[in-house]
């Protein structure tokens, strides 16, 4: 995919149906569940006590996604669209060391491992295109969109420098999910800041970087969704009386 070109327009992936979709069932979703079985055993590889563990990250950033365009009102084939093609977001974490991600303090823009970390999306990029090069079809422009960009800032200082708006409502939206999942994975750095990675202190930081870094129109129904579901949890865990 060439620099700087962004394949989707701003809208939903109605177009199609991943549950449906001959390619997607025959091509597609094979080549997703592979792919994170690659990712699990990765995570394999690493050190026992992780608890960032990519594949499990992977799946929960596309159940968010669902359940957010359900929240929305988008409907189920968008959801599903978005499930599917966010679960491979990270793949390309796998073409770099263990070593790379596996550290015990705090890892931010000072950090020289940091820039290091950020190029894991245009190898995915490489993966989907040689495994699937000659394939043409709109979900492989989301999927693609989706692992190419969801790292990308709002006002453009991500690390391909694409404003928000060059960049798809799907992507806007994944990078909100995926920030968010990242946020509430205790870290071993954490236990010395004190950081609350529950749901609303996790909103809370992310509300905090407001609309330099997060689409704020996608990000409210994002947390009412995640705020909707942790009430649910609370209320199941409440003692009978």
């Amino acid at each position: 995919m060439p620099e700087n070109v962004i394949t989707l327009k701003n809208d939903w992936p109605d177009g199609f149906d991943f549950r449906t979709d001959k390619t997607c069932q025959e091509v597609f979703k094979p080549f997703i569940e592979d792919q994170l079985k690659k990712l699990a055993a990765y995570d394999a590889q690493r050190p026992a006590n992780i608890t960032y563990i990519f594949h499990e990250h992977a799946i929960r950033v596309g159940d968010m996604l669902k359940k957010t365009c359900l929240h929305m009102g988008l409907g189920q084939t968008v959801a599903e669209n978005m499930n599917w093609s966010g679960q491979p977001h990270d793949i390309g974490k796998m073409e770099q060391s263990t070593s790379v991600w596996d550290k015990k303090e705090r890892v931010d823009e000072t950090h020289p491992v940091y820039a290091l970390r950020r190029i894991h999306p245009d190898l995915g990029v490489q993966i989907v295109e040689t495994e699937l090069a000659g394939i043409s079809h709109p979900f492989k422009d989301l999927m693609l969109d989706i692992m190419k960009y969801h790292h990308e800032r709002m006002d453009g200082t991500g690390p391909h420098k694409i404003p928000g708006e060059r960049l798809s409502a799907p992507v806007r939206l994944a990078a909100i999910v995926e920030a968010y999942d990242g946020s509430t994975i205790p870290r071993g750095h954490e236990k010395e800041t004190g950081r609350d990675i529950s749901p609303p202190g996790a909103l809370t930081r992310m509300r905090a970087k407001g609309p330099a870094v997060f689409d704020m129109d996608l990000f409210e129904p994002f947390a009412e969704m995640i705020l909707t579901e942790y009430k649910k949890t609370l209320e199941f865990d409440k003692p009978e009386p």
